[in-house]
């Protein structure tokens, strides 16, 4: 039997799309929760190389932007924005499409939070979470709460041109295709204001061209230690805004700048969510970029971090039922039998390596510590940012309007997390960045501030800050109730 004619996708953008998209994010098997079926794209936009390109000509007419004084003084601060966004819902309770004021507020964060700089030449990049969500007609105006708003986007792309800061374009990568991107009006809406938009998902890893890619290094990662980043996130002379969207997610439980880092990674590399039960198997042309010892080491942070009281840390069982099984000896026992296995057989014994390890055992705590991994060894955004006008929960869209803005992800992450409801002292991916050095997620101990056009107000104490309730999922469980509200 040749090998299994499927490729692996982020959890968090196939399964996320599943029902909008089917043709893109069917299972290939029922119990592995980290990938999709191999199709070839129907049609791709512009790709990395010719998105470069494109900067490269507009470098010498532009400015590069400076961040108001406020944030650059304070990188491990949040700011706040109120939104101001009054919307109208229909009958079924959803909320009618409102662009216009999207795309105000798009002005608005730019003129608060950007200034004009001094430096010429360079380029601004900004990856905005566009991961599905589009397609029918129209619904680029939409305000289903699932990516960042479109419309919000090129109003800050447009008060940036405003102030000098001419070169700029934008990017997804993920489970959007460029078929949904035609339909929904996403690719006129784009080129009326004159934004390159780079479709960075390529189907197969070696359709990418190297000149394409920048490679980073991290020779102590738990679980990856060596992966690429596409142009031009990071190359040298690039302005990064990092823009996340504020909703639920199965394995992180809040789903915002730090894990919308996947998003400037090409497939394969970028794919966070992959199981620790068939990482290797799936992913195996790319092993030798991998810590090949990082089951185990995933296993004692599991304990670890079970012992420190990590809350509903093995929601669903499975890791009782792995201990049932015979743990780690009889996985490898098993792994190897997987590895001699052809034709029918191999299916069967990737069906016994299931029901020793279900894919979603250890999934919270491999997903933060790959993804940390990968944060260690790239610089941070020059800014982050989430847009939570329209936050979307385990039972719905609600209107959160706001918007957070800071330099450092953690502590952005943390801030968001809280007013969607979350305490991030308590949220797995949060404790575990700060344990790795990578910010702060005690909210007691982050500056908070409100923006506004009156200026910078500091938050004397955070519980008296706006919240909205959004849930949370766990591993692809049912909605378990309010955690830490």
């Amino acid at each position: 039997m040749k090998r299994r004619d499927f490729f692996p996708v982020a959890a968090g953008a196939a399964i996320s799309s599943a029902l909008t998209f089917d043709s893109f994010a069917q299972t290939a098997h029922r119990r592995d929760v980290s990938y999709e079926p191999d199709r070839s794209l129907e049609s791709t936009g512009l790709r990395i190389r010719d998105g470069v390109e494109i900067l490269k000509k507009g470098e010498q007419e532009n400015v590069a932007p400076i961040l108001r004084d406020e944030i650059l003084e304070n990188p491990d601060a949040v700011f706040i924005i109120i939104a101001g966004i009054k919307p109208v819902q229909d009958s079924d309770g959803n909320w009618k499409q409102c662009p216009d004021q999207m795309e105000r507020l798009g002005h608005r964060v730019t003129s608060l939070v950007f200034r004009k700089g001094s430096v010429r030449g360079g380029r601004t990049f900004i990856k905005p979470n566009m991961v599905g969500g589009l397609g029918n007609p129209g619904s680029v105006a939409d305000s289903h709460g699932g990516i960042v708003h479109p419309y919000l986007t090129v109003g800050m792309v447009d008060e940036l041109r405003d102030i000098g800061i001419t070169n700029v374009a934008i990017s997804a990568r993920g489970a959007l295709r460029h078929p949904q991107v035609v339909s929904s009006g996403l690719d006129d809406l784009l080129k009326e204001h004159n934004l390159p938009f780079i479709e960075a998902h390529l189907q197969y890893f070696k359709d990418y061209y190297p000149d394409e890619l920048l490679w980073h290094e991290n020779p102590y990662g738990i679980v990856q230690r060596r992966f690429c980043t596409y142009k031009p996130a990071y190359m040298e002379g690039t302005t990064f805004i990092n823009i996340a969207h504020a909703h639920v997610h199965k394995v992180g439980h809040t789903t915002l700048t730090l894990k919308n880092i996947q998003g400037i990674m090409p497939r394969g590399y970028g794919h966070i969510c992959d199981a620790w039960t068939t990482l290797d198997v799936w992913r195996r042309d790319l092993m030798d970029d991998f810590n090949r010892n990082f089951r185990p080491e995933i296993e004692q942070n599991f304990i670890r971090h079970w012992n420190m009281g990590y809350k509903y840390w093995d929601e669903g069982g499975f890791y009782k039922t792995y201990l049932a099984a015979g743990g780690y000896d009889e996985f490898k026992k098993a792994f190897k039998i997987y590895e001699k296995s052809k034709g029918e057989k191999r299916q069967e014994a990737l069906d016994k390596l299931i029901d020793i390890a279900d894919t979603r055992i250890f999934w919270a705590e491999i997903w933060a510590q790959r993804m940390m991994d990968i944060v260690e060894a790239i610089p941070q955004p020059y800014v982050s940012m989430v847009d939570g006008v329209f936050g979307r929960g385990h039972d719905g869209v609600k209107h959160c309007d706001f918007i957070t803005i800071g330099q450092n992800m953690t502590s952005v992450d943390s801030v968001t997390s809280w007013l969607m409801g979350q305490d991030p002292r308590e949220l797995p991916y949060l404790r575990i960045a700060n344990e790795r050095g990578l910010g702060e997620n005690d909210i007691a101990k982050i500056p908070i501030y409100i923006l506004s056009e009156k200026g910078v107000e500091k938050i004397k104490d955070y519980r008296y800050l706006k919240r909205t309730y959004l849930g949370i999922y766990n591993y692809g469980l049912n909605e378990v109730g309010p955690r830490f509200f």
